[in-house]
């Protein structure tokens, strides 16, 4: 089956889909029109079909595509700046959260928005490890705790220690529900992907009235611990990348502190 079908009565010969093959899978033809110029290097990224305005073009690696209603969800026009920058800098890490449980269907919907996040190639093999289970979270947050309990080496470890002994979990926090990120160990931007897919996850979330606050220890020991990675149940060969707790947070944030300056070199 040919790479691309094109839509002769549709297709406008504008060039977008040609123009916006980041890997020239593509090539104008003889008529103006697109053409297949090396159907093995496309990497089903979707923009020849995204792109184009007129619904010509189907691409038959881009599964997501209905050839029969198109792809013509996107946004008319983008939110107002204010709108973004507001929650880009508003954003708080929260580490205090109310005993009330996230739907799992809420959380649903945020990885549904995350596996837009864009990966290196396309290849889109970020995993997820995923609860709402509060007395799961605690359980992961107990092994945490017990793996760094035999690091003496540093002393916020040794305080850390001591809080949770006191009943403080500064480990998850708390948190009702959490999602862990993993790839395979040889993916050489996962680590990458994973943050931007993360960010995705988090600004979602916090949309939606959540608070999180990213597993930072967590993610350190899923590395080394393998009672921990067996309760996550992370695959032999992969790497957990990062974690991030959900809930909704104890307060609310009245104000934006400040941060450092911008620290930019212009070429």
């Amino acid at each position: 089956m040919d790479l691309i079908s094109v839509d002769a009565d549709k297709c406008k010969k504008d060039g977008l889909c040609v123009l916006e093959c980041p890997t020239k899978a593509l090539a104008l033809d003889a008529s103006g029109g697109p053409a297949v110029a090396d159907a093995a290097i496309c990497t089903a990224c979707g923009h020849c079909v995204a792109v184009c305005p007129h619904d010509a073009l189907v691409n038959v690696k881009v599964d997501a595509v209905d050839p029969a209603a198109g792809v013509r969800g996107n946004l008319a026009s983008w939110p107002a700046p204010e709108a973004v920058d507001g929650l880009l800098r508003g954003r708080r890490s929260i580490r205090a959260y109310k005993e009330k449980p996230v739907a799992r269907e809420l959380v649903e919907e945020l990885l549904d928005v995350a596996r837009y996040a864009p990966t290196a190639s396309n290849v889109q093999e970020i995993r997820w490890i995923v609860t709402v289970d509060p007395a799961k979270v605690r359980e992961l947050a107990a092994l945490t705790a017990a793996w760094f309990a035999g690091d003496n080496s540093r002393p916020v470890l040794t305080r850390y220690a001591a809080l949770w002994k006191g009943g403080l979990d500064v480990y998850l926090r708390g948190a009702p529900a959490l999602a862990v990120i993993h790839t395979e160990a040889e993916m050489r931007f996962g680590a990458a992907d994973t943050g931007i897919a993360l960010t995705f996850l988090e600004l979602a979330a916090v949309s939606r009235g959540l608070g999180t606050c990213w597993a930072g220890l967590l993610t350190f020991a899923a590395n080394g611990d393998a009672a921990l990675r067996a309760a996550l149940g992370v695959p032999e060969g992969h790497v957990v990348h990062g974690g991030l707790m959900l809930g909704y947070p104890k307060v609310r944030y009245a104000g934006v502190p400040p941060r450092n300056p911008v620290q930019a070199r212009w070429l």
